[in-house]
């Protein structure tokens, strides 16, 4: 589909370009099509950047499934929504572009922020019943972006590696600790 095609080059383009370095112009050329059809479909910028930076289909919907996991095994579900998600080329190639875009623009940085806070956070922490449940959402979420970085987008080694089982079995019991252990006091 066309309009895919021009998302997927915005995509690449405000990633790698950030906002400065990227056109609308360059982005119909990238995408093999007529700037006029970038325009028709998007009324300037600010609209290209804003159909770039929303979640994958189902991925807002995927945590709050994950939320439904009984507490015991829930640390290890979520560690497998990520590395399930990360792992589907099309839902990685746009979290991937979204978290590269949100490090130099300040619009992507404000919607990532938020949607961290919804998704993620707010998520995880609707689910919990202790009174630091924010708290705890927050350190399980601060986990669950840096594996996100250091395994996807950096793809250090020898994490970018590891088999998954490895990983949710390394990450899983911390995001556990986090969501209903023992914290030290704030």
């Amino acid at each position: 589909m066309v309009l895919d095609r021009i998302v997927a080059a915005a995509r690449r383009s405000f990633s790698e370009n950030g906002w400065a370095g990227t056109s609308m112009r360059a982005v119909a050329h990238d995408a093999g099509v007529d700037p006029a059809l970038v325009h028709y479909y998007f009324s300037g910028k600010d609209a290209l950047l804003d159909a770039c930076l929303q979640p994958p289909e189902g991925f807002l919907e995927s945590i709050t499934a994950a939320q439904t996991t009984p507490m015991r095994a829930r640390g290890a579900a979520l560690v497998n929504l990520l590395l399930d998600t990360w792992e589907d080329p099309a839902a990685a190639q746009v979290l991937r572009s979204i978290l590269l875009t949100a490090a130099h623009e300040p619009v992507a940085r404000s919607r990532l922020e938020s949607l961290i806070a919804q998704a993620m956070v707010g998520a995880v922490a609707e689910r919990l019943d202790s009174d630091d449940r924010h708290y705890r959402a927050c350190l399980a979420s601060s986990q669950l972006v840096g594996l996100a970085f250091l395994r996807y987008v950096w793809c250090v080694e020898p994490l970018a590696s590891t088999a998954r089982e490895k990983v949710t079995a390394a990450i899983g019991p911390t995001i556990q600790r986090y969501l209903n252990g023992p914290l030290e006091p704030r």
